[in-house]
């Protein structure tokens, strides 16, 4: 264990004291050095980073006053594009209307002067599982028109060559 403080003082002689080169040098306070300035270089980086940071944001505000732009065609036409369907479809409701076959007949009957047919025929219905007989074409006797020569070639039938 060592002594304490008061009696290791006591060894030392009262008169005698270290040489001073052998005493502890002056404490002195740090003071940092500067660094060397290495101006051309860090004003270079750091008006790069300037340059990126302004460039970056003046593409930002550019690029959304281009989509603010586009959105305001955009409704625009989307506007235009409501009204057509409005017009379009007012129109069809006009034709639609002029069409009837009321406005027809009264139409026929004001304006061009024409009457009502006084008996209306229906045309009879035509059964469509079965085939129509051929009509007779042939011109009637003493017309004047003159009698085709019989034909050697093949007679064709709904375009299509008919075969006994």
């Amino acid at each position: 264990m060592t002594p304490p403080p008061a009696t290791a003082r006591a060894r030392v002689a009262p008169g005698t004291r270290p040489a001073p080169d052998a005493r502890r040098p002056a404490l002195r306070l740090l003071v940092p050095r500067r660094a060397p300035r290495h101006s051309g270089r860090h004003n270079r980086s750091l008006w790069l980073a300037a340059v990126l940071v302004v460039g970056s944001l003046l593409t930002v505000v550019v690029g959304d006053d281009l989509l603010a732009q586009s959105q305001l065609r955009l409704a625009a036409v989307q506007q235009q594009v409501t009204a057509a369907t409005a017009t379009e479809h007012h129109l069809q409701v006009s034709v639609a209307l002029l069409g009837a076959p009321e406005v027809v007949i009264s139409t026929a009957e004001h304006r061009l002067h024409l009457a009502p047919a006084s008996q209306v025929v229906d045309v009879p219905e035509v059964p469509l599982d079965r085939p129509l007989p051929v009509p007779q074409t042939a011109p009637l006797a003493g017309s004047g028109a003159p009698t085709p020569a019989p034909s050697t070639s093949v007679p064709m039938v709904n375009g299509h060559p008919a075969y006994a």
